[in-house]
């Protein structure tokens, strides 16, 4: 198959063109654009150009009209998706003869939408879930082509849990492309326990000091969630200055600097930057 890709994020690329080249297919080039400020960090659009494959283009669209033209010229048999900031419109999902593949992080119907690693951590989860669907008109409503999972440990951090997602991207696309050339198309999604992974909201900010746990959880969940505009947390102060609390514990093993809990325990705050 001749497969593009439409990805804001070098990382992804560099490991899925490698995947598909690997396995014996064409990679015909990625789509992108520049996408919201901040939403995933300071990534230069000029680093996708080092992560492509030699002799692969990487077409830039300044706008969503853009993608349907830009993919049809790459001439695609299938595309895939993964790390992208905008939403594709139909007219381009339509372009590839065999659809547009994305790769969602959660166990859908479970957290369709943009944050769905910050709402797993957040709400306590002790899994990460990981979907290739086909896509449609709507926000990771298509039909599902297969799924895995990964454990999430208590004190994974943004670091383990993107190194988690990796691992399932990595090891569940050959099989997806396996069966997008055996001519699956998925299994319709059940409105049974869907939910949808929205941006945090600025109540939120506050870093909620009831419960070490609570806390903790809170922090990590910051970490690793996608962010809209300048809205960050967790937000707290900490000898008079107003900081964003990075990564903590709830344990002095690492140092840093206690708070105090409403419930007598502590949270180990070990890095932090001032708050904006």
């Amino acid at each position: 198959m001749r497969i593009a890709l439409f990805t804001r994020l070098p990382g992804l690329l560099g490991g899925i063109s490698s995947i598909v080249i690997g396995l014996g297919h064409e990679f015909a080039g990625v789509v992108t654009t520049e996408g919201p400020a901040n939403r995933y960090g300071p990534v230069p659009l000029a680093t996708l150009l080092e992560a492509r494959p030699e002799g692969s283009d990487v077409l830039v669209a300044d706008s969503s009209a853009r993608f349907a033209p830009l993919l049809a010229s790459l001439e695609p048999d299938l595309a895939l998706c993964g790390g992208f900031p905008v939403r594709i419109p139909a007219e381009a999902i339509a372009v590839p003869r065999l659809g547009v593949l994305n790769g969602h992080p959660s166990p859908l119907p479970r957290y369709r939408g943009p944050n769905p690693l910050g709402w797993a951590v957040r709400n306590g989860d002790r899994e990460l879930g990981f979907t290739f669907h086909f896509m449609d008109a709507e926000i990771d409503t298509g039909p599902i082509l297969l799924q895995g999972f990964a454990p999430i440990g208590p004190d994974d951090g943004a670091e383990e849990l993107v190194e988690a997602l990796f691992g399932l991207w990595s090891s569940l696309l050959p099989g997806a492309l396996m069966l997008v050339e055996a001519g699956e198309r998925g299994t319709a999604q059940s409105e049974e326990g869907a939910s949808y992974a929205g941006f945090f909201e600025r109540d939120y900010v506050q870093l909620d000091l009831r419960t070490a746990d609570a806390a903790q959880r809170q922090v990590r969940a910051w970490a690793i969630s996608v962010r809209r505009g300048d809205v960050d947390g967790p937000v707290t102060t900490i000898d008079g200055a107003r900081v964003v609390v990075r990564r903590s514990r709830l344990d002095d093993a690492a140092g840093g600097v206690p708070l105090e809990c409403a419930d007598g325990s502590a949270l180990w705050v070990v890095e932090t930057r001032p708050a904006g």
